[in-house]
């Protein structure tokens, strides 16, 4: 009995599942929504799932490198059946003669010399010539999903079942004595170590609580991160580990030697198991004879916890082509495109573990049967009681009381079960398109001498795929430390997952006729993508939200149309293609008059209602673009220019506006009809010569001589002395009749009037030389103003200076006009003076029109100089 348990021990664990690493192939695509996020954790932030439901989901496959399996002998040997000892089978002879040592040591692909064309059904055998290892790993999806709750967030929740087998370490030498029983002559009397024998298995269930979310979004720089805790109920554990083992045996039922250090031990709810199966193992049938964990209560470990950490980091070149501006939002990311060019992933993953309650059955004890002590042989009799752990322990016991045997003394009443921690690394390269090609190394931790730990096998792969939205394939190529370098197919076709990491289970040439295991795995989903949002009219307003979704519009109007773009969609506008205001329904008013565009005669000019927006700036009621003058109010009669005399002339034909008179004398009166018009009368209502400005010539200090006749016409003097007295008034040493300034003493070398500082003069030149006028007109021109003011300050300062002012101008034109036209100016400087504080009895104004010229008229040049006003000093 203690031979078939530890061969069918062996032989079972040949055909469990395993998997180094799940849904290899699958994870890694950008579409695997939740079930990424269990190869890292970050992957689900940023996803192009908003939701993903896996309903049910299974890895599983068989490998060891130990055991070989001939496909082709499969349906064979699935027709026999087990009957007690005997292996009923057509080919149990080829099976028996694989078992042997020989078989084990020589070529795996040596033919069986039964059947020569199919070969044997199993076959032993190592190309690495190493000690052999075992590895079993289920993973069940019994719910997996995940949410993305933001742009930037997702959760994750999740309930699994995980089952973990380890074996390790295992010699070629034991597996042979293993399963022949023993019944192995070639290996007696020898002495054979094993350094480390491992043995873990763990069973659990884990409810998972899994969060993410980008930490970086700077243009081609992205990065998310993630964490994931893990809420653990171990369903079940066992334990075993042999430290330097040694171990000679005599014959198959004898043992010349034993020695090592055994610790071995299960959760305590298997002995309720183990009790209930007990006929399990006593070749028994009753009813309840299978053994499950299903029928024991408690079975369950302490609550344990768990994390998973990982990174995400995306390189994206071309960012700018997945942003896009949509329903009032601006520079959003295009959730349903991948966008990088290259990404790297990184995460620690099962970290943590659970404590179960110790079995009274487990033990950690050291045995020492000497090698050399012929009499300390050990018969296997004495273990033929042993039908499960209890006998076995009892026997433990007898060594112990022999003195071949001791327990550890440091022995606990519990012991914690480690997940099967390990690091995930991936480089995925987007090539072009929807293809991919993805790096990957998946590193499982080992802790030397640690009993209680399960863990994945490390594995490299580098897998090309297809990654479509709803359609995926990829064809993993890996290499594991334990079943070596394969090639496999993964299939995603919408909601079904399914696929393998090993296509040579699937097709096996009929030359090949060795395979170390097979794998599949399989997962039906509710697959909820992120879509671009469709927009017909490419109005930048999703059609979910358009209102006109026919038209492109604005988002201020849910994608109705606002043609010109002034705030008031098309069907309220009155003006679709114009821009308005909302005070005149989307109609325009460009110069804020209160008259809308299209009603506005004038639309570019404020004007008033009653003339349909046009402006009439000087109040004449004659609208500005009919109004020949539109400054000043004028009548209808002259097209707005006025007549302010009513004289028949409007003002810019009248040489005196302000003065009715006669049009044949250009709207200038003459009352004393002397020819001279009263604007240019000194003496409007007194006949006078020309002359003298129409005024009789008067006698001013009465000495008998007119004023046109007296040097001195101020101061009374004999005719022989041209009407100055013989004196000399001033008492400057100039007599009056030589002195141009009677009474105000000056020099001789000045004719008898005061010298004018060179400084002054600088003054007063300067503003007659920067004297000028606009056109035809008595307007001084804002140049001139600088120089003027100065004068007008330093005539301020000097109060015994008069200031002279003559107009003159050039021969152009009727001589009264430019008679009138000299006044004019003459007057305009004398006006700017007195407004800058000169008094007006000081200014003296004179006017010559083109009576006195400089220069010749016949020339440009001539008349520019001949329109002139000159400026004078005067004193009495």
């Amino acid at each position: 009995m203690k031979r078939k348990i530890l061969v069918l021990l062996m032989l079972g664990i040949c055909s469990l599942p395993s998997l180094a690493q799940d849904f290899l192939g699958y994870r890694q695509s950008n579409y695997s929504g939740v079930s990424g996020g269990d190869l890292n954790p970050a992957h689900i932030a940023d996803n192009r799932f908003k939701v993903d439901v896996t309903l049910f989901g299974m890895s599983t496959s068989a490998y060891n490198d130990h055991l070989y399996i001939n496909p082709h002998i499969m349906p064979y040997w699935w027709n026999g059946s087990f009957s007690g000892d005997t292996i009923k089978n057509p080919k149990a002879a080829a099976w028996q003669e694989t078992l042997s040592f020989d078989r084990l040591i020589s070529s795996a692909n040596a033919q069986d010399s039964v059947n020569a064309n199919k070969g044997s059904l199993f076959e032993f055998g190592n190309p690495k010539g190493l000690n052999r290892q075992f590895f079993f790993e289920t993973n069940i999806d019994i719910l997996n999903a995940m949410v993305s709750i933001s742009d930037k967030m997702a959760i994750s929740i999740g309930v699994k079942n995980r089952t973990f087998l380890n074996i390790d370490n295992v010699s070629p030498e034991l597996i042979a004595l293993a399963t022949n029983g023993l019944d192995f002559a070639s290996l007696w009397n020898q002495n054979f170590t094993d350094e480390t024998i491992n043995l873990a298995f763990n069973n659990w269930t884990e409810y998972n609580l899994g969060f993410a979310m980008s930490v970086l979004d700077e243009g081609e720089h992205f990065l998310k991160a993630g964490v994931k805790v893990k809420f653990l109920q171990g369903l079940g554990s066992i334990y075993m580990y042999s430290d330097e083992m040694r171990y000679n045996v005599k014959n198959a039922d004898t043992l010349y030697g034993l020695g090592g250090d055994f610790n071995y031990g299960y959760s305590a709810n298997i002995d309720e198991v183990w009790d209930a199966s007990s006929s399990s193992y006593t070749g028994g049938s009753g009813a309840d004879s299978s053994l499950t964990f299903g029928d024991v209560r408690q079975m369950q470990s302490k609550l344990g916890l768990g994390f998973d950490i990982g990174v995400v980091y995306e390189w994206r070149p071309d960012w700018e082509e997945y942003k896009y501006d949509m329903d009032g939002e601006t520079n959003i990311w295009r959730k349903d495109r991948n966008k990088y060019k290259v990404k790297f992933s990184l995460a620690l993953n099962d970290i943590g573990g659970m404590r179960y309650e110790k079995s009274k059955n487990s033990r950690d004890f050291s045995v020492d049967v000497p090698f050399d002590d012929q009499n300390a042989v050990l018969s296997l009799f004495d273990f033929d009681d042993t039908e499960g752990l209890e006998s076995f322990n009892a026997n433990v016991d007898t060594l112990v009381q022999a003195g071949y045997a001791s327990y550890d003394s440091e022995d606990e009443g519990s012991y914690y079960m480690n997940l099967p921690t390990h690091l995930t690394a991936n480089i995925d390269y987007h090539v072009w398109s929807d293809i991919y090609v993805n790096a990957g190394a998946f590193v499982g931790f080992q802790m030397k001498n640690d009993a209680h730990k399960v863990r994945y096998p490390t594995t490299f792969s580098v897998t090309p795929r297809y990654d479509f939205a709803w359609a995926g394939l990829s064809i993993p190529v890996n290499y594991n430390t334990i079943y070596g370098a394969t090639a496999g197919l993964g299939l995603r076709l919408g909601p079904v997952i399914l696929g393998t990491s090993d296509l040579r289970t699937l097709f096996v040439r009929e030359k090949d006729k060795k395979i170390r295991g097979a794998n599949f795995y399989f997962a039906l989903k509710v697959p909820i993508l992120h879509s671009h949002p469709n927009d017909v009219d490419l109005d930048k307003v999703s059609d979910k939200l358009d209102a006109c979704p026919d038209i492109a519009g604005v988002w201020a109007f849910k994608g109705c149309p606002d043609s010109d773009l002034d705030g008031i969609q098309d069907s309220e506008d009155e003006c679709p293609n114009d821009p308005g205001t909302a005070e005149f329904n989307g109609c325009p008013d460009r110069d804020g008059d209160k008259v809308i565009d299209k009603n506005d005669d004038c639309p570019d000019d404020p004007g008033l209602v009653e003339f349909n927006g046009c402006p009439d700036r000087d109040g004449d009621k004659i609208i500005d673009k009919d109004d020949e003058c539109p400054d000043v109010a004028g009548i209808e009669l002259f097209k707005g220019c006025p007549d302010t005399d009513g004289d028949g002339l409007k003002d810019e034909d009248d040489l005196c506006p302000t003065v009715a008179g006669p049009i044949e004398n250009q709207g200038c009166p003459d009352s004393d009809n002397d020819g001279i018009f009263d604007y240019l009368d000194s003496c409007p209502t007194e006949a006078g010569p020309v002359e003298n400005r129409g005024c009789p010539w008067p006698d001013t200090d009465g000495d008998g001589l007119l004023d046109k006749d007296d040097k001195c016409p101020y101061n009374a003097g004999p005719a022989k002395n041209d009407g100055c007295p013989y004196k000399d008034t001033d008492g400057d040493g100039v007599l009056d009749k030589d002195d141009n300034c009677v009474n105000v003493p000056g020099t001789i070398e000045n004719k008898g009037c005061p010298e004018i500082d060179e400084k002054d003069q600088i003054v007063i030149n300067t503003a007659f030389e920067n004297l000028e006028f606009e056109s035809a007109k008595a307007v001084i021109k804002e140049s001139s103003y600088e120089s003027l003011t100065n004068l007008a300050i330093l005539l301020v300062d000097k109060k015994d200076w008069k200031l002279k002012v003559s107009g003159h101008t050039d021969s152009q034109g009727a001589a009264q006009s430019n008679l009138i036209l000299s006044k004019k100016r003459a007057e305009a400087v004398q006006q700017y003076l007195i407004t800058n504080g000169v008094e007006a009895e000081r200014i003296l104004v004179e006017y010559f029109g083109e009576e006195k010229p400089i220069d010749t008229n016949d020339t440009p040049e001539g008349r520019q100089k001949n329109r002139r006003v000159e400026m004078d000093i005067q004193f009495e």
